[in-house]
């Protein structure tokens, strides 16, 4: 089940990895927005006319109706005795599209004259469309930027009756622009903007590269970092502009998702702060300068432009092109590092 929707929502390609808004949306949206939302439709379509159903011969409305509902905040679905959340999605995935399923799959696709049922029971199909359904749903939640559902419910009626308003070419030229020269220079813009506020506040000092930081203590001043070589050893939270928390070594700041991983696999090390050492020449621009600013023991925050942070690359789901971040940091330690050893 997992497996099959992962698919699914994977034509959407490199979206899934920039930052630009969240979440599910009916409001104001530019022009832009709307054919994104579009075009994501056309994918999910795509997907299910020719992905979903040639596999499974499952109930199309009901996997249209399921999202639809979804998308305007239904959390869960009672299908004949069956309740469907989140929650439940991984054990029924596993019950009603399991590896037995896979003869039944394989003789449905092999038939040509469609006849071939894999749900013989319609109560069972109905519940595998509208997990079908709910999880296409359910993860469109986690697109990192925002979908206008009317344009994406549109798409997916308009592929349906073979009426879409644009080609894959024109949707593929859109993306490429969309998130290659759109997005970077709107975050870019943002960043500016957002940055220049920091530097009003009070304590807050700039350097010559743009970097802006506040120290909160200045620690041991004896010893700091001087070289990029030098190693510190730090606990650290990362957030973006918004606010959001990407990462931290700190228990009380960790993502839930990474709290769950660590009680799981590493239960020893639930609750407790993960400190993490590395040279200075291995990390973000704004780090190798920012960590130099403060002794051992030192806490400092730090708000670096995205010329110092990770450009017009951006980093997984959370950091997008030429997004500016803040860091607060403790800097638990500092040592010289053996010339040799660096890089290895």
């Amino acid at each position: 089940m997992r497996k099959l929707i992962s698919t699914t929502l994977a034509c959407i390609l490199v979206a899934m990895t920039m930052s630009c808004g969240k979440g599910i949306g009916n409001g104001n949206s530019d022009k832009n927005l709307d054919t994104l939302s579009y075009i994501v439709g056309m994918n999910i379509a795509n997907q299910i006319e020719k992905g979903i159903m040639p596999q499974f011969k499952a109930d199309y409305d009901v996997i249209v109706e399921t999202l639809e509902s979804g998308l305007n905040g239904q959390k869960e679905f009672t299908v004949e005795g069956v309740t469907i959340n989140k929650e439940a999605l991984r054990e029924l995935g596993m019950k009603y599209f399991g590896p037995e399923l896979r003869e039944k799959v394989e003789a449905a696709m092999a038939d040509t004259t469609g006849m071939t049922e894999v749900f013989n029971d319609p109560a069972e199909k109905k519940i595998a469309s509208t997990l079908l359904g709910a999880d296409i749903a359910f993860s469109l939640e986690n697109i990192p930027y925002e979908i206008v559902e009317e344009k994406l419910m549109q798409a997916i009626n308009d592929i349906h009756n073979n009426k879409p308003v644009l080609t894959d070419e024109e949707a593929n030229a859109f993306m490429e622009n969309y998130f290659t020269v759109v997005i970077p220079a709107q975050n870019e813009k943002l960043s500016k903007e957002w940055l220049a506020e920091i530097e009003k506040e009070s304590g807050v000092e700039k350097t010559e590269s743009g970097l802006l930081y506040k120290i909160v203590d200045e620690g041991d001043i004896r010893t700091k970092a001087i070289n990029d070589t030098d190693v510190v050893k730090v606990l650290y939270t990362g957030k973006t502009r918004e606010g959001k928390v990407f990462d931290s070594n700190r228990w009380a700041d960790m993502p839930q998702q990474r709290q769950e991983m660590i009680k799981a696999y590493q239960p020893d090390e639930a609750e407790k702060d993960n400190p993490i050492e590395f040279p200075l020449n291995g990390v973000i621009k704004g780090w190798t300068e920012g960590m130099k600013l403060v002794g051992k023991g030192g806490k400092i925050i730090l708000w670096i432009p995205g010329d110092l942070a990770y450009g017009k690359r951006g980093a997984g789901q959370d950091i997008g092109p030429n997004e500016a971040l803040c860091f607060d940091v403790e800097l638990l330690d500092v040592r010289v590092a053996e010339q040799d050893s660096i890089g290895e």
